[in-house]
């Protein structure tokens, strides 16, 4: 194997590390919360996308929209990460909404720890470098979204 293909595959088996190092990290945060991941990723979604209505949540999130968010909603509106309010032109409409001054400024001490350790290495690349890890990042990401895609809608 030429060096460039060792690079290749390590480059490669470090992002995998990455992937499941990240799952792990989640799991350990929602289990820190008393939540579980499904829920964490709901929060994140919502602290992302901003308020949205249980069916898009669960399109999202890749749930069915019956019991299964539902039981996720009344969860983290139990524990104080949201509420469900009236849709201001729609009435009919319930949006979920992120309590950010909730319990989920607990899960907002973590993530700030960690995005700082994380900014910090990100600081001491170059101009250049960040500019290569950026796009790498970037189409990285694009293909995660796009397989993920395809999975969920074959």
């Amino acid at each position: 194997m030429t060096e460039r293909a060792e690079a290749v595959v390590a480059l490669y088996k470090e992002n995998q590390l990455a992937a499941t190092r990240a799952v792990l990290f989640h799991a350990a945060m929602a289990a820190r919360a008393g939540l579980n991941v499904t829920d964490v990723n709901c929060l994140a979604l919502l602290d992302k996308q901003g308020p949205m209505t249980a069916g898009e949540l669960a399109h999202w999130i890749g749930l069915s929209r019956g019991g299964a968010i539902t039981a996720v909603i009344d969860r983290l509106e139990k524990g104080g990460f949201v509420r469900r309010v009236r849709d201001a032109d729609d009435r009919r409409q319930v949006r979920v909404e992120l309590l950010r001054d909730g319990a989920y400024a607990g899960l907002q001490e973590i993530l700030t720890q960690f995005s700082r350790d994380y900014t910090a290495l990100i600081e001491e690349y170059t101009d250049a470098e960040l500019a290569l890890l950026l796009d790498f990042a970037r189409r990285a990401n694009e293909i995660t979204h796009r397989q993920t895609s395809e999975i969920r809608n074959p």
